[in-house]
């Protein structure tokens, strides 16, 4: 029995280290409430109640305010493009009045903001509504020419000026099919004051390019001529007024013409020419500086010098003439209007 108990014994320790074997034991620990109760109080407090905001919580945020932000603007420019476009559709829908009512609020006091677009068809449709009576001679828009109206004849086109007047300026073929190289500023229109000014200078230049350059026919010059009066009398009826001019031929010329340049003594040599060879026709000295042209049908034209400078006296009697058919009739009077330098 002893035997066997050894035997077991040196297995065991075969087995296992005593050194390990030998377990120390100790008292089991008591945990108390209150203990536990302070150790869960400092976990709490070691760990704080709200997380730090990440920076890319933070960029999330930013981005989409900025992104809010980006679209209020977005909207707000669509809804002004609508009202620009309503206002346009407003403006086609127009008469006159109302489009001039429309100019003198957007123009002149500027009490109305549109675009730009806006603006160009408010004096596309103004500029037509003025230039009516040429829908007779194919009236359209050029495709070719910025802000110019093409008829069978002749172009006008217009520009809104500095101080809000419109300016017409035409140009007409040459007689060999081609355009003039630079437009004749022909009229200012003032829609604030409802007038009208005719710039003499053009018809006058219309008469040299005519009868001095050869670069349009007299055909030409009276085609234009009846034309833009039918224009003016148009724009008489929209409330319009003209000063005296030399294109108006709705009634007589009786008006006086400054030309800026003394006439030469061979364009009087050659009127007293003519004058004197036509049964018709007076050539008549008044005094030392003035000389009186008479016309048949008490028609007449009195020439006054005065230092460098000279004017004309033009008088058609009771017959409703511009200057271009005045002259078309006196084609020898012409030169009167003309020297190298205009």
């Amino acid at each position: 029995m002893a035997e066997e108990k050894n035997k077991i014994n040196q297995i065991y320790d075969s087995l296992v280290d005593t050194e390990e074997a030998n377990l120390n034991i100790h008292e089991k620990e008591i945990l108390h409430p209150e203990d536990t109760a302070d150790e869960s109080n400092e976990t709490l407090k070691a760990t704080p109640s709200t997380k730090p905001v990440s920076d890319s919580s933070l960029t999330y945020y930013d981005n989409r305010e900025e992104n809010y932000q980006d679209l209020l603007l977005l909207i707000a420019d669509a809804e002004k493009e609508i009202a620009d476009l309503k206002f346009r559709k407003v403006l086609m829908e127009s008469d006159f009045p109302a489009l001039l009512d429309y100019f003198k609020q957007i123009f002149l006091a500027e009490e109305l903001t549109v675009s730009a677009i806006a603006k160009g068809a408010l004096l596309e449709y103004f500029t037509f509504e003025l230039i009516k009576p040429l829908q007779n001679q194919e009236l359209y828009l050029s495709t070719n020419e910025f802000s110019t109206w093409e008829s069978k004849h002749f172009n006008l086109s217009y520009r809104l000026t500095s101080t809000n007047e419109i300016l017409f300026s035409f140009m007409m073929p040459t007689s060999d099919g081609k355009f003039r190289n630079s437009k004749i500023k022909l009229m200012e229109v003032a829609p604030e004051t409802m007038k009208v000014t005719v710039f003499n200078e053009a018809v006058l230049t219309l008469l040299k390019d005519c009868y001095s350059k050869h670069i349009y026919t007299s055909g030409q010059n009276s085609m234009f001529s009846r034309e833009m009066n039918d224009v003016m009398a148009h724009m008489k009826e929209l409330g319009f007024e003209f000063a005296d001019n030399l294109l108006d031929n709705s009634k007589p010329l009786d008006l006086s013409v400054d030309l800026h340049h003394k006439t030469p003594i061979d364009v009087m040599d050659k009127i007293f020419i003519t004058a004197m060879e036509n049964e018709e026709y007076d050539f008549k000295k008044i005094d030392q500086n003035s000389y009186l042209i008479a016309l048949n049908d008490n028609q007449s034209v009195t020439i006054k010098t005065i230092d460098q400078n000279s004017s004309l006296k033009l008088n058609t009697d009771r017959k409703n003439k511009s200057l271009i058919e005045f002259f078309g009739s006196y084609p020898f009077l012409v030169p009167l209007t003309i020297t190298d330098e205009h």
